[in-house]
């Protein structure tokens, strides 16, 4: 569907088909003459304007040109297909190792207690006695109030 500009225009110019020019006047009877005077405007600047002709029409055209129609935008060339390949794959190169180096598979350096103790009671018969548990990772560490020091020379393996 046209609109009414272009259908204005091409019946002033007298590009329509007759079906679609009496339509059009049928439509808008106020406009039949006007288009006396559109005619008659259109002789005038037909005889009174004449084109000039641009040095350098060329350069023009491709001036205009650029503005109305943008060159095609590319990549730079740091983006091209191979760059981002070589990129993925040394991005994962450097996951990986970052993963295996900080990841820890256990400490082979410390070994693993042999046996699990648990703690089942920590009263004495002796009143002036007192124990407490304090329990940490990995160790479990008894403290108890009121016992005698046992001397730095005496040997605690038999």
């Amino acid at each position: 569907m046209r609109t009414f500009e272009q259908l204005y225009t091409a019946w002033v110019d007298g590009a329509l088909s007759k079906e679609e020019a009496a339509a059009f006047e049928k439509q808008h009877p106020e406009l039949l003459n006007e288009r006396d005077d559109m005619s008659k405007l259109k002789q005038l600047l037909q005889l009174n304007l004449v084109p000039v002709e641009l040095a350098h029409a060329d350069f023009f055209t491709s001036k205009l040109m650029e503005q109305i129609v943008p060159a095609e935008r590319t990549l730079p060339s740091w983006l091209g297909v191979p760059r981002l390949a070589w990129g993925g794959i040394g991005s994962l190169a450097v996951a990986l190792s970052l993963f295996f180096l900080f990841i820890p598979y256990g400490n082979i350096s410390t070994p693993h207690p042999e046996y699990v103790a648990e703690v089942l009671k920590t009263t004495t018969t002796d009143p002036k006695i007192s124990a407490t548990v304090d329990s940490e990772k990995g160790i479990t560490l008894i403290k108890l109030d009121g016992v005698d020091k046992v001397p730095d020379d005496e040997d605690l393996t038999r």
